[in-house]
Parts: structure tokens; sequence; C-alpha cells
């Protein structure tokens, strides 16, 4: 593994030197450097931009398979001799898990025709006010991230078998379109086998300079499975695990879309690893070796020891159950979660399934590792999650193969892709929008063909009015987003990742205009507890004890609560979201209702509904900032609730408490899922203790909870003595990080978590 390490290390250095060091390039020299590594990256984009001005009226269909071509012709393959797997084109940055980069060979297409989203310029101009406004954010005007490839179908099959379902959807194409589109599956499927091909030949052609017995087995290994895999079925734990890394890599080179699940191993490689251990192919130490350097690259490739912010959005999950409901638990997951320990690493970030029929093994496996600072796993609960897809109108079955990607958010492998985080709606600051009377406001009311509310006399009237201008916005947002969003396969369809999905062959559709079986997007509702908090502080102080007009306090609270300290910690002390009080979580209740309820029928650019999420990633920091104060005694600026977690501002010391207080909401409607972030002291609990609160927690039906173990006293002293706490890792959101390389900003946040018992 070290060898490994060095490679890859040295490799990635040379193609994307690390932030810090590229940080300190001119603009120049940063050019000339991407000129030379990125050479062939610039050779598709010259080429592609011939061939398009050559053949103007080309359809889309024909245009992504041309680009296909042109990848597979023109990249060469790279090969770390201490690796089994084959898998680096070197047509992107290090840094890029395959969504859009302008160094990224597949993003030719998708930065040639964006201006077709710009359709609708009243819609644009909408968007744009509500972006200004820090009320949503929107990534693009399409999710080209959080997809998973159909693992499962492909190492079942292979590509010979897609093949073969090309050939039938084509005896039935009879439009100009499906016929370009099942041609430019079959097309784009060809091409992996010949990207594929590739990396064996230069394994073979390396072979006779390897440097050691290891690395010579290694390149055989490529060499003779490559050419095969994945044209055929894997027949073995090592073919399994080469089928999915390429898949995912050659996804994310070709169609320039994040590929953030890696798969699900110990339920599709368990059956392979049972039958490698009969025939005598594989040890359980090869296991756990061959799982580390298939895991390892993710790290190296981001330089998780000096980035700021290593967002991978690589996932790998674990445990859950099969399709017919059985607890995965065996060997292959213990060998994931000891080779992720053993080799240190990050990444990929584990998303742990579990629920009520979970082995107490596993829970306490995942509950020691936790404990001992492996501060990476997301616990996601299938309890919630399968419930909560079904009731999405998907199959049982389906549901039970779910994933979660980059961060948490779910997909149900194989056969969707769910958008599940590019449409981050901002909770306080619509709010604030409902009862803002500026005459700015008004204008933006307008712009947003949103009448404004009046302040009512009685709470009752007042949530409703304040719910239904919160719905309104949402719903507006994702209809502006809907009518650009439509031009997404005339911009960059995506047949080879289109050919691992259910229905998109049989119906002749690529999965940009809805030929997946389910076609769901995201929205993501940010500051769930400031807007719960806010609502009650209004109730409390205005309507049930009358101490000033519900006018005249939200215009305080709005304005950033100016000469009113005193009130304001009166507002601090009041009942608090997250602390087992009913009349608080009882309206938390009700805001997640009548949220489910208000964006019902609502459809994406796919024609399939939104569904909903608490899923926040670190946007309860960046809204926060720019939002104004809020009724709850947040001053402007300060940071929102975490995901469903409580709020700092009065701390929650027991998890009990909070978990009380979720169990009030039903999360059966958030299919998308909803997280509780926890900050444990180091050295308090122990796996038995942890597994019992999994227990409750998966009982409860209660979605996501990460957990951080961490001393504070450690923390301070790594941000004061960074050298001490190289391996010091900590949970942020949706991602985990080496402490001392964050930005002081963010170790600040983190020391400042709330301790939970």
């Amino acid at each position: 593994m070290k060898q490994l390490h060095q490679e890859m290390s040295e490799y990635y250095a040379k193609l994307w030197p690390a932030w810090h060091q590229r940080d300190k390039l001119d603009e120049a020299q940063q050019k000339e450097l991407d000129a030379k590594n990125f050479a062939v990256s610039r050779a598709v984009w010259a080429r592609m931009d011939a061939f398009a001005a050559a053949h103007p009226d080309i359809s889309s269909f024909r245009l992504k398979a041309e680009l296909h071509a042109t990848i597979a012709e023109l990249f060469e393959p790279a090969i770390f001799p201490h690796s089994p797997f084959y898998f680096e084109m070197g047509t992107r940055p290090a840094p890029n898990w395959g969504t859009n980069h302008p160094l990224h060979a597949g993003t030719w297409m998708y930065s040639a025709r964006h201006n077709l989203f710009h359709r609708d310029e009243a819609a644009l101009k909408r968007l744009e006010r509500r972006q200004e406004l820090c009320i949503h954010g929107f990534n693009d005007h399409v999710d080209t991230d959080h997809h998973s490839v159909g693992y499962t179908k492909v190492l079942r099959i292979g590509v010979e078998g897609l093949l073969e379902e090309v050939k039938a959807a084509k005896a039935k194409a009879d439009t100009a379109s499906e016929v370009d589109f099942v041609a430019a599956c079959e097309s784009s499927l060809d091409n992996a086998l010949k990207i594929a091909a590739k990396f064996g030949a230069a394994a073979a052609k390396a072979l006779p300079y390897a440097p050691d017995a290891q690395s010579a087995k290694f390149l055989r290994m490529i060499a003779e499975t490559a050419p095969e895999i994945p044209r055929r079925p894997a027949r073995t734990f090592y073919e399994g695990l080469a089928c999915m890394l390429f898949m995912r890599e050659a996804t994310a080179n070709m169609e320039s879309i994040g590929v953030s699940i890696l798969g699900h191993p110990d339920r599709v490689l368990w059956a392979l690893y049972q039958r490698d251990l009969r025939e005598g192919l594989i040890t359980r130490e090869e296991a756990i070796d061959l799982v580390g350097r298939w895991m390892l690259h993710t790290d190296i490739k981001f330089d998780l020891e000096h980035s700021t912010w290593p967002e991978t959005s690589t996932t790998l999950t674990l445990g859950g159950c099969d399709a017919a409901g059985r607890p995965v638990y065996n060997e292959v997951t213990d060998i994931f979660l000891e080779s992720h320990q053993r080799h240190g690493l990050i990444n990929p970030k584990l998303n742990c399934r579990f629920g009520s029929a979970s082995p107490d093994k596993y829970l306490k496996a995942v509950a020691a590792a936790n404990l001992a600072g492996h501060n990476n796993i997301a616990l996601i609960n299938d309890d919630c999650l399968i419930e909560a897809n079904v009731r999405a109108g998907k199959s049982l079955e389906e549901c039970r193969l779910y994933g979660a990607g980059g961060c948490q958010e779910t997909v149900v492998e194989g056969v969707e892709h769910s958008a599940g985080a590019y449409y981050y709606f901002n909770l306080p600051q619509t709010f604030r929008f409902a009862w803002d009377k500026s005459e700015e406001n008004r204008r933006t009311a307008e712009l947003l063909k949103i009448a404004l509310p009046e302040v009512p006399d009685n709470f009752e009237d007042f949530f409703d009015r304040s719910m239904d201008t919160i719905v309104k916005v949402i719903r507006g947002g994702a209809d502006d987003q809907r009518v650009n969003g439509e031009a997404w396969p005339e911009v960059s369809p995506g047949p080879f990742f289109s050919s691992t999905i259910e229905d998109c062959l049989a119906k002749r559709k690529d999965y940009t205009a809805g030929g997946a079986r389910y076609n769901p997007a995201g929205i993501s509702l940010v500051g769930f507890g400031t807007l719960v908090d806010s609502l009650f502080a209004v109730k409390r102080l205005c309507y049930d004890e009358r101490r000033m007009s519900a006018t005249d306090f939200l215009k305080l609270s709005l304005d950033g609560w100016p000469n009113a300290e005193a009130l304001r910690h009166q507002v601090i002390s009041l009942p608090k979201y997250g602390h087992d009080l009913p009349e608080v979580d009882l309206l938390a209740g009700r805001v997640a209702d009548r949220l489910h309820q208000g964006t019902l029928n609502l459809k994406n650019e796919r024609g399939g509904p939104f569904q909903l999420s608490f899923f926040v990633y670190y946007a309860f920091v960046g809204m926060g900032a720019r939002t104004g104060g809020t009724p709850d005694g947040r001053l402007a600026g300060e940071m929102f609730t975490q995901g469903v977690s409580p709020g700092r501002m009065v701390p929650c010391e027991s998890i009990t408490e909070a978990v009380k207080s979720m169990a009030k909401v039903d999360f059966g409607n958030y299919p998308g899922n909803a997280v509780l972030d926890v900050q444990l002291p180091a050295g308090r609990h122990n796996p038995e203790t942890l597994a019992a609160l999994l227990r409750t927690f998966a009982a409860l039906k209660l979605p996501t909870i990460q957990i951080s173990v961490a001393s504070p006293e450690t923390l301070k002293d790594a941000q004061l003595h960074p050298e001490n706490h190289r391996g010091l890792t900590v949970r942020i959101s949706g991602l985990s990080a080496r402490f001392t390389a964050l930005n002081k900003p963010v170790q600040d946040e983190i020391i400042g978590r709330s301790l939970m018992v």
C-alpha cells in the first residue's frame, strides 16, 4: 500500500498540483500547467468544436456518441503498478468526481450547449432574484451530480447483456429521436469496452518492466481482466470490484456527471467472495488488502492532508438489506470497515444502512468504529427511508436497494436519478420575506408574483399565512427551474449512463428526458429548527402572552434586534425545538406536514415529483451568513439549526431529548432524507450503548444520524498545535475532513458544537 500511495500521489500531484500549491501560481502559470497536463481534454474539445461546426443539425444523442468515441480514441490510460484496478483516464482534474469542469473532456457538450437552458428570460430573472435574496440556492438548472450507476444489473449481465437490450430497443424504435437515442447507447457501450481494452493493452505493455513481483501480478490481472470486465458478468470478488470502479469512473469521464455512489459491495459481492473462498482464490487478508487499494485513490486525488474543504461526493453503502428484506451483514461488510480503518481513510464516505432487523454484531461494529474516532460514517435508517420511498410511489423491492450519495441523499439504485441536492431552500429567509413590509421587498414580491400576507390577530391564521407563502415561493422556484431544465436532453444527454438504468432502453428515452422508471428531484429544506423556533416565539410572545403586537415584534426581529438585547435574551430562553418539549415539537410536526402537503403534485423537468429532504450540507452556515435576524433570537449572519438537529443558542445536552423531539415529525414524507448531527465527548460511551441508541432510532423510524466523537480540548489543542494532530478526523456535515487542514472559521464552528450525552 505504501508504494501505491506514492505512485498515486506523484501522478495526481502532476496532473493537478495540490490546492495549496496551485493557489501560489499566477494565472499564466496555471494556464501553462493546464495546457500541459490536460492536452487530451483540450484535443477532445477542439475536435468536437470542429465536428459540431461541420454537423450543425446533428441530434444531441449522435453528438454525445461522437464525444464518447473521441474520448475513447484520444485518452491515454494511467496504470498504477501496485494496483490491480483500471480506472484513471487522465481526462478530468483530480479533485473532480465527474461534474462539469472546463478541463474535463466529457464536459464539452454541457458547456457548448449550456445556453439552451436559457429558454424563459422571465423565469431566469425570477431565479436570479431568488438567488440574490438567498431564498433559493440552485447549483444549476439541473442536477448533474448525485448519480448511481445500475451496478447490480451490470454485475449480473455485463455490457454484453446491456447490448442485448439495445438490440431489442432498436427493433422497436420508430421515431427519429428513439432511433438516435438507441444508436447512441450502442455506440457508447461499445466505446466503453474499447476504453477497458486500452487499459488491458497498457498493462500488458508495462508488464515486462514491472519493478517487483507484486506489481507484475497486478499488471497481469489488469491485462487479463480489462478486456473481459465489464464486457461480461463478474465471476470473482476481484472482478466485481474492478467492474464497479471502472463503471463509476467511465461514466464520470464520458457523461460528465457526478457518480457519487460507488455501490453496495457487501450486498452485490458477497456471493462472489464466498465462492472465491471455497475455491481457494482469496483469503480474508488478501481481500482486506484488495479493498484498501480499491478505496485509496479518492483520498489521494483530493489531497486530504491539505484540502480546506475536501468534498469528494464519493460514498459507499454498507449494511441494510437485500431486495427480499433480509439483513445485509457479512464478512465483506467487516472487510470494508476494517480496511477503511486500517488504512486511515476518510473516503469513500461510509453510508452504513441499519434498521430494527440489523444484527447486534453489525451495530456494535459501526459503533466501535465511530467511537474510535473514525468520524466518517453516516448511519442511515432503513425503517424510515424504505417506507418513505415506498410512500413516494416506488416498489418495496426496489426501495430496499437504495443507496445514498454524494452525502446522504437517497437514490434507489438502478431505477432512478433523484436529483437529490441541487435545490436548497432557505426556510428562515422565506419567512422573513413573507413579513418584510419594505418597499424593496414589495417589488420583489411583484416580480415573483406572490402577494405578501397581512399580519392577522390570531396565531392559527399567522401560521397558515406564513406556511402558505413559504410553499408558494418553493413552488414558484421549482416551476421556473422546470421550464428551463426541460432542455437537458438537448444540452447533454447520457446514453451510456441511461443504458444501466431500468426502463430507459425499454422506453427508448434518455434519463435526462424522464426515461428512468422513477424521476424524482429533491428540495433540500434549510433552517428547519430556526423556522420552528421563530414561529413558536411569535406564538408565545405575541398571541399567547400578548406582550407586544406581532407587527412590532416581527419588525424588531427582522431588523436585527436594535436596542432590544434584553428582549432578545428573553426570546432565546423560550422553549426550543429539540429539547423534548411537546409544545414546540408538535409545532415542528405541523410545519413538516404543511411543507409536504404544499409540494405534492409539483413536477420537475423530467416529469417526476419533487421529494423533500432536510439534508442541508453546510448551507446552515452559508445561508445563515446571508440571512438577517429571525424571531427566535438569532442575529443577522448567525448560522441556522443544522439539518433536523437542535439549535445552539440553547444547547441540547441529551441525545434522548433530541431523538424524542424528532419523533414528533413524520419523516416518512421525506424520502430525500433528514440528518441529526451529534457530537459526543470522547471516552463517555461504549459500542453497546451506542448500538442501543441506534435500535431506538430505528424503532422510532427516524432517518439518519451522524455521530462525531471528539474532545473539545483535543480540538482546541489541534488548532494551536496542528503538527501533533495530523490524523484527527471530524465530521463536518455531509463530509469528513482532517481537522488540521480546515480553515479556522470551520474549525471554530466544530469546536462550538454542543456535546450530547
